[in-house]
């Protein structure tokens, strides 16, 4: 009883070292400037004032996946001087016993944690979510501030011009760009981001390009690029998605607000389901033994749900398909930008042509990014 008792204590503490360490490091956060905290470096992952907070998160995680794995080891080790000296005292091979098979216990655990945090949910390498791509404007630069497509693979073609605007057909540079320098400005604190896609008007196969980046290495695929002023504070009233078209809310619809989308939104559309949909539009996901349907769910978003968007502010929406052999940092096998060329009012599609979407691609979305721009 009475090391069961202890062991109850241990875990007790070890949780509330857990939650201190938590507010721990919010408190240093909000107070990092004044107060100059200096942390360690974890998992090649160091803290700075200018930090934020989902940083902070994942710092503690990588701090308590590695202190779990010290406490298991160390575990081990106690359990293994008792099981040798277990023929002095009979009751250590006992406690040596229990104290391997917690250990063990808690190195499931810990791999089972880590590998649903970092495996499993592919969005967490997918992209920055919620998060401004720009952390940095340089207040000097050399060049006019752009976008430059360069021919070589270093960024120093002296043909290449500043671009701060759409380019539908890149028309002789087809194919034929190897690397991407976008300059900031400084002055204005104006932030550029840029899209590379492999079909001329946005869309096909795409590359978001790093914004952090100077210069950027890509491979020669991309026969358009949308180029936009990043919006750190839009103002609008969101993105809806509908299941029918012409925006009729009658079939369900997902609204995503202008709060999700500063700093960027990333949502997978399976795990986002309708709002308000009809009984007759929903999915049966349960049966009784007669085969009556007994529980009914909104449908996703995922497959070909979405009947049309309608953008309500300044937003880019792009739908992407990041196919399994896909890298996080792109390029990713299908892209579909709106609004498009043709959409003067900037007001999204009435009627998605998944038909058109099938034929040019093979494949359907599994993703939304939503970019907060300025026109």
């Amino acid at each position: 009883m009475i090391k069961k008792i202890q062991k109850k204590n241990y875990t007790l503490l070890f949780s509330l070292f857990l939650f201190s360490g938590f507010f721990y490091l919010l408190a240093s956060r909000a107070l990092a400037v004044g107060l100059e905290v200096n942390y360690p470096v974890i998992s090649g992952q160091a803290l700075t004032v200018s930090s934020e907070l989902p940083e902070y998160i994942q710092y503690l995680f990588n701090a308590g996946v590695i202190i779990g794995f010290a406490a298991v080891f160390i575990s081990l080790a106690i359990a293994g001087v008792m099981y040798f000296l277990s023929p002095v005292n009979a009751g250590l091979l006992s406690e040596a016993k229990d104290r391997i098979s917690g250990a063990i216990s808690g190195l499931l655990i810990l791999v089972l944690t880590y590998l649903i945090v970092t495996t499993i949910n592919p969005q967490l390498s997918f992209f920055s979510v919620n998060k401004p791509p720009l952390i940095t404007i340089p207040t000097t630069t050399t060049k006019a501030p752009g976008v430059y497509f360069n021919k070589d693979g270093t960024c120093s073609d002296k043909d290449a011009q500043s671009n701060t605007s759409n380019i539908s057909d890149f028309g002789l540079l087809k194919n034929k760009i190897n690397s991407v320098e976008i300059q900031q400005d400084g002055k204005t604190s104006t932030s550029f981001i840029s899209v590379l896609y492999n079909s001329i008007n946005f869309w096909g196969r795409c590359q978001y390009l790093d914004p952090n980046q100077t210069c950027q290495v890509v491979n020669p695929f991309a026969s358009s690029a949308s180029i936009y002023k990043y919006d750190f504070n839009p103002n609008g009233d969101g993105v809806y998605f509908y299941r029918k078209s012409y925006f009729d809310d009658s079939g369900g619809y997902y609204k995503v607000e202008n709060s999700e989308i500063k700093g960027n939104y990333v949502g997978e559309l399976s795990n986002m389901r309708f709002l308000d949909a009809p009984d007759e539009e929903k999915d049966c996901v349960e049966y009784d033994k007669d085969n009556n349907c007994i529980n009914l769910v909104a449908p996703t978003l995922g497959g070909e749900n979405i009947s049309s968007v309608k953008i309500q502010g300044n937003y880019v929406v792009m739908f992407v398909y990041f196919g399994p052999n896909d890298q996080p940092a792109g390029p990713w096998t299908s892209c579909q930008e709106f609004p498009t060329p043709d959409d003067i009012n900037k007001t999204g599609p009435q009627q998605i042509k998944w038909q058109n979407v099938r034929n040019n691609d093979g494949v359907v979305p599994n993703y939304v990014i939503i970019l907060p721009i300025k026109y």
